[in-house]
């Protein structure tokens, strides 16, 4: 069995009981190319004051906030990237295994949209690769 080390902040019952073992390909939107460690970086911990006006606003929860935004469809991806040009120029194929912590498919623009909480101890540059320049 798998046991995940959740950064210490997390919030009590994160992630969600309804999360489960991340596994198989997903895609991130990300800055680099490669991929660095800043490109795997929540909006709780980049951008605090937005992750908590959105939590007062009821529209996230906090340990929404702490997960990464990933994508089962690379297309999908792709016209998130283009639609919000601040994320990122680039397309990341992650190959997500269970120790790279827990996934839930979660509402988003996009279908396949996925809530993505890595394990505190996961280096997720490891198995990243950019695949698409938007």
């Amino acid at each position: 069995m798998v046991s995940w080390n959740w950064p210490p902040d997390f919030p009590e019952d994160c992630p969600p009981e309804d999360a489960v073992p991340a596994d198989g390909v997903y895609y991130r939107i990300v800055n680099n190319d490669p991929p660095q460690s800043s490109d795997f970086v929540s909006v709780y911990h980049l951008r605090r004051e937005r992750a908590m006006r959105e939590v007062r606003r009821m529209s996230r929860t906090l340990c929404d906030t702490m997960g990464l935004s990933v994508y089962e469809d690379r297309d999908e991806a792709i016209k998130c990237a283009l639609k919000y040009d601040n994320l990122g120029t680039h397309i990341a194929a992650v190959e997500l295994t269970p120790d790279s912590g827990k996934i839930l498919r979660t509402r988003g623009l996009f279908p396949s949209h996925h809530t993505w909480w890595i394990s505190d101890d996961f280096d997720a540059t490891g198995l990243s690769a950019s695949v698409e320049s938007r």
